[in-house]
């Protein structure tokens, strides 16, 4: 596949999860949570956000499609207290797959990555506690392949 169709795939990938979750954006969150529970309402905030920065970013060139973190991206980043790395897919609910390396964006490691930038370190929250991931490298894919992620962890976040 070339460059440019490549980039025009991501583009309309883009386009639909505008309509999905902008367009269709209650239908999407009354699927996942309760309309009367306060995280309804920051997901909605949060889904606002990733629009208008996904609109922002499909006005610009191919290649800031990948420098911030989308749903659809191939993350590489590394534990920075461990000088270890791990790679995975940040994906839609319906297609996270913890054995292939891909979370739902809707997870609690995902929200806390969705639309981090390359070279930025997060600090990101998990049971264990909190650990500091840089982020090293995003590829914004069509479609995640299927089979776990080259250098992909065994204890993913």
């Amino acid at each position: 596949m070339n460059h440019r169709s490549h980039c025009h795939n991501c583009r309309e990938m883009l386009v639909n999860q505008l309509i999905t979750l902008g367009e269709e954006k209650k239908t999407f969150l009354n699927a996942y949570f309760d309309v009367r529970e306060p995280e309804w309402f920051q997901m909605e905030r949060m889904l606002t956000t990733y629009t208008e920065h996904v609109e922002q970013l499909l006005l610009g060139s191919d290649e800031l499609l990948n420098s911030t973190v989308l749903i659809g991206s191939r993350i590489t980043f590394e534990y920075v207290d461990f000088h270890t790395s791990d790679s995975f897919w940040i994906v839609m609910p319906e297609e996270a797959d913890a054995d292939e390396s891909r979370i739902s964006f809707l997870s609690p490691v995902g929200r806390q990555l969705l639309l981090a930038r390359q070279g930025e370190t997060r600090s990101v929250n998990i049971p264990a506690g909190s650990m500091r991931v840089r982020i090293t490298d995003i590829q914004l894919q069509r479609e995640p392949v299927t089979g776990k992620v080259e250098g992909g962890a065994d204890y993913a976040l």
